[in-house]
């Protein structure tokens, strides 16, 4: 059974702008689901989201050839009325990753990777199923598990 890695916006962000500090790691991650080592899921949110940061940056081509791509790779979930009242009670502060942390639950993703520090650190532990991982950690994760040679 592949392993399913839930994979937070800033994911796609580090993607289309590569020089952030985990993009190297981003990069490598989607290596890694496009050859089917792994299996991935985005949230259709985390989409919407990364459109509004990327036309505000200028990236809005790349933006688009990068979505047509990633829906042909990675799974693009909607958010539902469960994951919403979910993250209500959950009110760690942050609103939206409280529903994207509830969108992985409920999917039953075993990895959550983001490069939010202030999510890791809410979440960590927390459910015994779901690991909170930076990219650099998930790569060094593959890497261990020996998966593909190309990364």
């Amino acid at each position: 059974m592949k392993l399913k890695a839930f994979l937070d916006t800033n994911i796609l962000l580090d993607v289309l702008q590569q020089g952030r500090p985990f993009s190297e790691y981003s990069i490598t991650i989607l290596q890694a689901v496009f050859s089917c080592h792994i299996e991935a899921l985005i949230t259709t949110q985390s989409i919407v989201d990364a459109s509004f940061i990327a036309k505000k940056a200028g990236y809005t081509d790349s933006f688009f050839e990068t979505v047509k791509r990633w829906c042909n790779y990675i799974n693009v979930d909607y958010i539902s009325t469960f994951d919403i009242n979910n993250a209500i009670r959950e009110n760690s502060g942050d609103f939206e990753d409280d529903v994207q942390v509830a969108r992985a639950l409920d999917t039953c993703c075993d990895v959550f990777v983001t490069s939010d520090n202030n999510l890791r650190k809410h979440y960590n532990g927390k459910y015994e199923f779901l690991q909170f991982m930076s990219p650099e950690e998930f790569v060094s994760k593959l890497k261990g598990e020996a998966i593909p040679s190309q990364i």
